[in-house]
């Protein structure tokens, strides 16, 4: 995972917390970035923090039952009493991530035969309003990645948040293993 795609539309990067993020809603996550634009906002969703559930777990939705054996996720604080329904299939020609919502709002739910370990149930989101994704990147909250294959598997977890850090380089790993508290130090 190399460097940042270019700075214009972000849509279907992924966002890597920075080490130094406080905010609990966002430490240690990895986001894939399903739509950026500096004007309307931006809207992801959290890769690596598998609620340990399947729809099988939990009293959800019958039209569900589909995907009875699909992984739920904390997709993000808003609205995360929301599920998300999503196909996430990397494309090798392009080396990008196709993103597809599978499930609208009306609960019209349309699942492929076959579960080739792409689908996810995210519960909630993140977002951002316009322009605050950017001043976010720009006070280094967020990394920005170039779309990898390996952040689309299943059993990305907070391992992978750290195994990003240590590839990034030593300043990386060691503002990763600091206590979150300093005087811990």
């Amino acid at each position: 995972m190399k460097g940042a795609p270019h700075a214009g539309n972000l849509s279907g990067a992924f966002l890597v917390a920075h080490p130094r993020m406080s905010d609990p809603n966002f430490r240690h996550t990895i986001l894939y970035l399903a739509h950026h634009s500096t004007n309307d906002g931006s809207v992801g969703f959290i890769l690596n923090r598998p609620l340990g559930k399947k729809v099988d777990d939990w009293n959800m939705n019958s039209a569900l039952q589909k995907v009875a054996n699909v992984p739920i996720f904390e997709g993000g604080p808003v609205q995360n009493n929301h599920v998300l329904v999503a196909s996430l299939n990397w494309n090798p020609q392009t080396n990008s991530c196709h993103f597809e919502t599978l499930m609208p709002p009306k609960g019209n739910f349309q699942f492929p035969e076959e579960d080739k370990g792409h689908l996810r149930i995210f519960l909630g989101y993140a977002g951002w309003s316009k322009n605050q994704l950017e001043q976010e990147i720009a006070f280094n909250s967020w990394l920005v990645m170039h779309p990898h294959p390996d952040l689309l598997r299943r059993d990305v977890d907070d391992s992978t948040w750290h195994r990003i850090m240590n590839n990034l380089g030593p300043m990386y790993r060691l503002l990763a293993e600091a206590p979150d508290d300093s005087s811990q130090n």
